[in-house]
């Protein structure tokens, strides 16, 4: 009698159906690497591409190593962004989310963690400063300080985690004051309106001194994960959370 050496149907319904078990245990994983490895690469050809863009202005300029005079704290954010998107290949200015063609470029973008406002209520990141869409996809977006000579001695609140005050005995806001060295801010979303939109993952924070270009100081814009990416790390430090919800403490 011959015999047949194979498998029966119910033999290849349960391999199947364990191979679908375990791609849909693997696959959410592996998308998130792919999405991380993409935005990492974003990040660091941004940084790059920010970085050469000021060097090449402080060559025009003539005065390598001085961010004040593309930052100039005499002008408004405008007119330094109009100096500023002359230095990347074909890169758009939008002055204001009124202006044709840029209402997109202006959205929601979450902190890199859970910030509240004096309700307990989740909050997120809407300004409306002018910004600079790059070929790439990139939006910077450009904050300007006006401080003579880029310099302000500083009093503001002391704040927690979730970015409430923190509180004197007698009730008063706790406040530090600090030297600011910054000409400006640049905030950058290395894909644009396309989603996460968070800082920490595709959002992240630079300033501006008169001598460099460095990461914000400020854990809400995504300073761990830029620092982290920059540094060869290629770790993202973010919370994940939606706008509105209620935080109880």
């Amino acid at each position: 009698m011959r015999s047949f050496n194979g498998f029966t149907l119910a033999e290849v319904l349960i391999t199947l159906g364990i191979i679908g078990v375990v791609a849909a245990m693997t696959m959410p994983s592996l998308i998130q690497k792919n999405q991380d490895k993409e935005l990492i690469s974003r990040i660091k050809k941004t940084y790059s591409d920010i970085s050469n863009a000021v060097l090449r202005a402080q060559t025009d300029f003539g005065a390598v190593g001085n961010n004040s005079i593309l930052f100039n704290p005499s002008n408004t954010a405008v007119e330094n962004s109009e100096k500023f998107v002359k230095y990347f290949n074909g890169a758009k200015l939008c002055k204001s989310k009124t202006d044709k063609g840029c209402a997109k470029y202006y959205y929601d973008l979450k902190y890199a963690t859970t910030k509240v406002d004096g309700s307990g209520q989740t909050v997120v990141d809407t300004s409306n400063y002018p910004k600079i869409i790059l070929n790439s996809g990139a939006v910077l977006a450009i904050v300007q300080y006006n401080n003579p000579d880029c310099y302000k001695l500083q009093t503001d609140n002391v704040y927690d985690e979730y970015g409430r005050p923190i509180k004197n005995p007698d009730g008063t806001n706790k406040t530090i004051t600090w030297k600011n060295t910054r000409c400006a801010i640049i905030r950058i979303d290395v894909n644009g309106p396309k989603q996460p939109n968070q800082y920490g993952r595709d959002a992240f924070g630079l300033a501006v001194s008169k001598e460099k270009v460095f990461v914000e100081n400020w854990s809400f814009v995504g300073s761990d994960s830029l620092k982290n990416i920059l540094s060869g790390k290629d770790e993202f430090v973010y919370t994940n959370y939606s706008k509105g919800q209620t935080i109880d403490f």
